[in-house]
């Protein structure tokens, strides 16, 4: 029986590219909203900095900067499809930390399971690639 289901299920194969398409889309809309708020929005550099002394991230302004710009810099590089592996890999180390931040401080249901979202699917990305749709599989 399962191996029927398998069988039927097996057309999906098809449409992987499309579905790590989606998926580097709702990443970079993920990503592009939390690096502007954190950069330019209501929280800003300096708010960033105090929730990320507030969580016990050393030297909190400097990642404050690096996490804003990089998840910034991640938008465009997601939507094209360049540099997939390496972006999904640094977004992949900042949910690291921002899981473990949000799980010390309220636990899995209440903050830590978008990063962990997140996470899984940078973990993707960087294990399955951007897909042919991208700049990184025209380079190739």
């Amino acid at each position: 029986m399962a191996a029927a289901l398998v069988h039927y299920l097996s057309f999906t194969e098809a449409y992987l590219d499309w579905a790590l398409l989606i998926v580097r889309i709702i990443l970079a809309i993920v990503f592009g909203a939390h690096g502007w708020y954190k950069s330019f929005g209501k929280q800003g550099f300096q708010g960033s900095a105090i929730r990320f002394q507030q969580h016990g991230i050393p030297f909190p302004l400097f990642f404050s900067y690096v996490t804003s710009i990089s998840q910034l810099i991640a938008v465009p590089l997601l939507l094209a499809g360049l540099l997939t592996r390496w972006v999904a890999l640094i977004l992949l180390i900042e949910m690291t930390v921002a899981t473990w931040a949000k799980y010390r401080e309220n636990k899995i249901f209440d903050g830590a399971d978008l990063p962990m979202s997140d996470w899984a699917l940078c973990l993707l990305l960087i294990v399955l690639g951007p897909g042919r749709l991208s700049l990184d599989a025209l380079i190739q």
